[in-house]
């Protein structure tokens, strides 16, 4: 009842940041917040950082998965009481998916910030992402689809080993499995581990893995307005990812690559995307080619990266999504690095056991202009919560 109160008296239109990412919520929000956009919270999950932000009015909400039509509804309730209609913004794939299903029941209280659920889904999807991206002719992993039980058998002797089975839709599979993906070193592990997936009711690839460091790993964040068109971008490399194979990026440096621009773009002209992109790529050693690995249609954790060069995604998709002007923004060259430090002293110290790295070289990469993930002077309280948590989890370990 507080929490509806609280909103009745907003006369702007509200942000509404839904979902849990990592520390992409806490970018969205402080990006929003400084530009006294009034901004809400939405999760299910009640320790979420961006919760305790200063700039944000925060509220527990159904689960977008286990309830969709409890989610649905709660937005609606929500939506009746607002004097504008609000923005959504969502920073995970599951409330992205389960908003865009429900657009046409939501719309008249919200605005979207990107296509509809039959676009974004082309690139949700991991099995419509690769038919479209091999369509295109656009460089890729060797990537196998199972329709059919005997292709199983024709794939297994096909691969290299080991490979790597990825969901459909990875959020529901991390939820499910608490990672992102199964290994298979064998082709006893391939046969097995597709039909433990599919056991638990999910659809999945089979791909080979490009080999190197995570330093061949790359992305390309961008926003791309109603024509398609790029309006502001930024590039960067991995130095170092946690967990190490398959992990997130918790070191990053921004690079300057023309190639990932041209690639993306043609893909959101192809499929008239419009909306905030986040495309990774790796760099195959054995052809010297970029191969694209997957493009995420929302915002992501080291989103503070590009707002310290002004580009602030975040806003640019709130004006978009309530038609207000667009400027272009010109590509990024100066570098700086970005760091999401528990996870990346974690790397380093696993490095340095597998004598992959020194501490002299570890030091060394931490020079030059940095961003940090949750460090904040003028809002705290997330960065106290933060080290409470991180110590908590430690404690537990142990």
């Amino acid at each position: 009842i507080k929490f509806l109160e609280n909103i009745k008296k907003i006369d702007k239109p509200i942000a509404f940041i839904m979902g849990k990412y990592l520390t992409s919520g806490l970018g969205v929000v402080r990006n929003l917040g400084k530009k006294k956009i009034p901004v809400v919270v939405l999760s299910p999950d009640k320790n979420q950082l961006s919760l305790y932000s200063k700039y944000v009015i925060g509220c527990i909400c159904p689960h977008p998965r286990d309830n969709p039509e409890g989610y649905k509804n709660f937005l609606i309730n929500i939506g009746k009481e607002l004097k504008n209609k609000g923005v959504l913004i969502p920073i995970s794939d599951t409330d992205t998916i389960t908003l865009l299903k429900y657009r046409n029941e939501l719309k008249r209280y919200y605005e979207f910030t990107s296509a509809n659920f039959d676009i974004v889904d082309k690139f949700l999807d991991k099995q419509k992402f690769y038919k479209l991206i091999k369509q295109n002719k656009i460089p890729h992993p060797k990537t196998y689809f199972v329709n059919k039980t005997n292709e199983l058998d024709e794939i297994k002797n096909q691969i290299n080993y080991p490979c790597i089975l990825k969901p459909n839709y990875s959020s529901y599979f991390v939820q499910d499995f608490k990672k992102k993906l199964l290994v298979a070193n064998s082709k006893k592990e391939l046969i097995e581990s597709y039909r433990f997936i599919k056991s638990k009711n999910h659809d999945s690839i089979i791909q080979e893995i490009i080999p190197g460091k995570p330093e061949q790993q790359c992305g390309f964040n961008a926003y791309y307005n109603k024509k398609s068109e790029c309006i502001g971008q930024i590039m960067y490399r991995r130095i170092r990812e946690w967990p190490h194979k398959f992990g997130n990026g918790c070191f990053i440096e921004s690079i300057w690559e023309p190639e990932f621009e041209k690639i993306v773009t043609k893909l959101a002209k192809k499929i008239k995307y419009y909306g905030i992109v986040d495309a990774e790529f790796k760099y195959d050693l054995r052809d010297k080619t970029y191969k694209l690995i997957e493009i995420n249609p929302r915002t992501w954790m080291q989103n503070s990266l590009p707002t310290s060069y002004g580009i602030d995604f975040p806003y640019i998709s709130y004006c978009d999504a309530l038609n207000l002007n667009l400027d272009f923004y010109k590509p990024v060259h100066e570098s700086k690095k970005w760091i999401y430090f528990p996870d990346d002293f974690r790397s380093a110290l696993l490095s340095i056991k597998k004598n992959e790295l020194t501490f002299k070289n570890y030091f060394k990469s931490l020079k030059g202009k940095k961003v940090f993930s949750v460090l904040s002077k003028d809002d705290p309280l997330p960065v106290i919560i933060f080290l409470s948590q991180s110590i908590y989890s430690c404690l537990k370990l142990n």
